[in-house]
């Protein structure tokens, strides 16, 4: 009982400030796309637990991201964020606290990838069919696409191919994908609506 007056009062109080919050977190696009900091030090943390002494792009890009995207999936418990509050977690929040919210989840999986060489890593929004936001990470390898979703556990390759089977295909909480809305990495922003 305790514990969910602790919840509501918690509630309370971020519905109370969240226009405060919600002003001191808008970003600007270059701001979005400094999101993915393949700089961060948790980032080149998190790495040095999975890349090897001699990573090669080329060889060993896919083995090491997909032992990161199992540790995301693993380690950080997805929590949706049901407020109508609007921020950005750090890759240290995330690895520190484990949870976060798809967008930040989605933001350090992009950035865990671009620090291993992958610039065409992004994250994508997009609308599922109920018109409900979801964020996940894709990106193009051997001129396929991977679609990747660390808020749930998917394995790795789940949705790899070509990009309308992988959108197809792809499905959260049982929802299908609609479009994408938008995508950004370190170099890019792009809206698509």
């Amino acid at each position: 009982m305790a514990s969910d007056a602790r919840v509501l009062f918690y509630r309370m109080l971020l519905n109370k400030f969240a226009p405060l919050i919600n002003e001191s977190e808008q970003r600007n696009i270059e701001g979005i796309k400094a999101l993915v900091n393949p700089d961060d030090l948790s980032v080149q943390a998190l790495l040095t637990q999975y890349r090897s002494d001699t990573y090669d792009f080329g060889k060993d890009y896919l083995f090491t991201s997909q032992r990161i995207f199992e540790f995301l999936t693993r380690e950080i418990k997805y929590t949706p964020n049901d407020m109508n509050i609007s921020f950005w977690l750090t890759p240290k929040e995330i690895l520190t606290s484990k949870v976060s919210d798809d967008e930040g989840l989605a933001t350090l999986l992009c950035t865990a990838l671009y620090a291993l060489g992958d610039t065409k890593a992004s994250v994508y929004g997009m609308e599922l069919e109920d018109l409900h936001t979801h964020a996940v990470v894709m990106t193009t390898v051997n001129e396929k696409t991977l679609l990747l979703d660390p808020s749930v556990g998917h394995g790795f390759f789940k949705y790899y191919g070509e990009k309308s089977t992988v959108f197809s295909r792809y499905r959260f909480d049982g929802k299908k994908l609609k479009r994408a809305l938008y995508r950004f990495n370190a170099e890019t922003y792009e809206q698509f609506i």
